[in-house]
Parts: C-alpha cells; sequence; structure tokens
C-alpha cells in the first residue's frame, strides 16, 4: 500500500527500459485548468526559474538531518538533455526535466502514461494544482511561503520558496501516509528542508550544488559573477530588400558580465594557463545546451600565462558577451551565464560562478 501510494502520488515511478523521451521534454507544456494562474502570469520571470531553484548538474548532491538524528541523502545523475533523474526524495528514483516550454516549472517523466507533466512549480504564487485525482493516491499542491527564513546547519537561506503537499482523503479508506508533505527550496541551492507525511522534518546539513561546497568550507576560493542586467532585449531585422547587397538594423543586446575569484585561504593560490585567455563564460538554455561560448570568437594570445592569488586577494576578468548563438541567430528566452577559469593545471580548484537571464527578442 505504502509503496503504491508513494510512486502513483507524487508521479514517482521506475524509469521503464525505454526510458524518458527527451524530444517530447523540448514542447512539453505546464496544463493547468486553475482559473488562478490568469493572475499570477507577472511572477512567471527569470527568477522562477527551475535552475534557480532546483539547479540541475550532474553530481549534485543533498544531505538532510532530522531532529531525530535519521539522514537522507538526495542527488542527480544522466543528467542531459534538460533531464536528470533524483535520487533519494522517495523509495523509488523519479526522472524529472525541465522545459523550453515551461521553464518555471520542474516536470516528471510518467512512464505510465509515456508522458511528462507537471511536478513542482516555482512561479505562480497564489495558485494550486493536482497530481491525480484519486482518494489518498492523489494531491494538491499549492505554494505556502515565499521569503521566509530557514535555518539549517547549512546555514540560513532567507530566500526561500515552500511548497505544500495535501493528500486527497478517501471517504472509505484510511490513507497511507505521503512520502512528503513539505518541500522547501533556496535559490541557488535547491531542496534545503522538507517534511515527510509522518510529519518528520528534515533540514539540510551538507549539499554540493554546480561543483560547489554548501556551506563554503572555510578558506576557501570562491567566484562570483555578475551581468550589468538581468533581461535583456534583441532587436530584430525589420528592413525588407529586393536587392542586394541588403542592409540591416538588427540590433543584438550585449550583455556585460564580471567575474571575480577570491582567495579566502590562509595560502596563495595559483594557477597557469597555455594562452592570454584565462576565463570563459558561456550561455545555457535550460535544456542544458551551450548556446554561445565566449571562446568561440575570441583569439588568445600564444603565450603561457599565470595568476597567483595571495591571501584575502581577488582578481576580476570581464567581457561582453553578444546575446546571439554560434550561428548569429538572437537569442530568445530564459538562459544562465556561467563563466569559470580555464587553466591547463589545478582545473579542479577553479571555481565556477553562475548568473540567470533572460533575452527577448521585440516583436
Amino acid at each position: 500500500m505504502s509503496n503504491r501510494l508513494i510512486s502513483s502520488t507524487f508521479a514517482v515511478l521506475t524509469l521503464a527500459a525505454c526510458g524518458p523521451d527527451a524530444g517530447m521534454l523540448v514542447d512539453a507544456q505546464d496544463v493547468d485548468t486553475d482559473d488562478a494562474i490568469a493572475t499570477t502570469e507577472s511572477e512567471l520571470t527569470t527568477s522562477s526559474r527551475v535552475g534557480l531553484w532546483f539547479p540541475m548538474n550532474e553530481g549534485n548532491s543533498w544531505a538532510f538531518e532530522s531532529t531525530t538524528g535519521t539522514s537522507r541523502t538526495l542527488r542527480l545523475s544522466s543528467v542531459a538533455n534538460g533531464m536528470a533523474e533524483l535520487h533519494g526524495l522517495t523509495s523509488a528514483a523519479t526522472w524529472i526535466g525541465v522545459s523550453s516550454s515551461s521553464g518555471n516549472t520542474l516536470m516528471q517523466w510518467d512512464a505510465a502514461s509515456g508522458a511528462w507533466r507537471s511536478w513542482l512549480r516555482f512561479g505562480f504564487a497564489s495558485t494550486s494544482w493536482t497530481l491525480g485525482t484519486e482518494p489518498c493516491t492523489g494531491a494538491r499542491l499549492r505554494r505556502s511561503a515565499t521569503g521566509t527564513t530557514v535555518s539549517t546547519k547549512a546555514g540560513a537561506f532567507t530566500d526561500t520558496r515552500t511548497i505544500s503537499v495535501e493528500q486527497l482523503p478517501s471517504k472509505t479508506a484510511l490513507c497511507a501516509p505521503p512520502a512528503f508533505s513539505e518541500l522547501t527550496f533556496a535559490a541557488g541551492v535547491g531542496l534545503v528542508a522538507f517534511r515527510t507525511g509522518r510529519g518528520e522534518r528534515f533540514t539540510l546539513a551538507s549539499a554540493t550544488v554546480a561543483g560547489k561546497r554548501v556551506p563554503a568550507a572555510s578558506g576557501a576560493v570562491t567566484a562570483t559573477l555578475t551581468l550589468d542586467q538581468g533581461s535583456y532585449l534583441n532587436k530584430p531585422n525589420t528592413i525588407r530588400c529586393i536587392t542586394t547587397p541588403c542592409p540591416s538594423n538588427e540590433v543584438t543586446a550585449v550583455a556585460k558580465a564580471t567575474f571575480t575569484v577570491s582567495n579566502g585561504s590562509a595560502t596563495s593560490q595559483s594557477w597557469s594557463f597555455r594562452t592570454g585567455c584565462q576565463f570563459d563564460l558561456e550561455l545555457v538554455a535550460a535544456s542544458g545546451l551551450v548556446v554561445k561560448r565566449v571562446s568561440d570568437d575570441r583569439v588568445c594570445t600564444q603565450a603561457l600565462t599565470s595568476v597567483t592569488l595571495a591571501p584575502g586577494q581577488s582578481r576580476t576578468w570581464t567581457a561582453d558577451v553578444a546575446l546571439a548563438d554560434r550561428d548569429g541567430l538572437q537569442l530568445d528566452g530564459s538562459f544562465t551565464a556561467r563563466a569559470r577559469l580555464i587553466p591547463s593545471t589545478s582545473a579542479g580548484s577553479a571555481p565556477i560562478a553562475s548568473r540567470p537571464l533572460s533575452v527577448r527578442v521585440q516583436q
């Protein structure tokens, strides 16, 4: 009974032999008949992107502890094409994904129907939605808290969103408790707390997200990435010609990026490079596809270089990134800018930083 409930209520289904369909994920949309959706469109912004609230990187893991001393670990594996396999939240692993059509909703693969369906919404602050309609196996979810402070062993998180799960009751039977009744996410970290259907509360003890440890190791080398804006506007060419050469009034937006590495350790840190180019920045679509790298069009001096940071010292690199893909087509949608050092040695000690951005093509 319990295993059936867990898998049915949240579509936590073991991967079928054929596996999830990545092609279907691209066009999957968050569809719900709840009229409240129409009043919350303003929240469907970059700040509600799945990648911000549930980072999907190979090797991401989250370790939790409860007040009773119980431990639980969540981890991601097989991350590719906007999909990942999530282990540890329930008794069976489940496939999750991000659709370019609904970047604010974490999708889940339903092996029974052979389709992707909406699971967790990080937009729509005031609405609720259902997962299944049958008593005991169905549930209604809603955003129950926003911006509350959650204190954990891994630190205090102030920018949080909590999704509560209410099991649909049965008039004739006593339902077994669901796998979880509440999930709390922190921006840039992922799940930081959850409560089981039996009332046991787990909070984050430590995590590894996009190669970074949470909490950061004492005296660690850290990195930050900033952009001059959070949203950009591309203006397409509106001139139509019947002869060549044809002029163009196309204006492609340029993001100004600043990447800073700081040495918080007690010893000097050094990196060596084969060329004069010491860092790179890439633009990643919601599907996980890298659509552009600064290094694609950059000419580097052919000279060995190095960087040494004394304790407490920082170094900053900047780049102007035209918001078009490798074929010159203007970008449109939500993306992540990701920057890193590119040393020839000690690559493992080179930190990575990321920042979300949105780009819109003017109509």
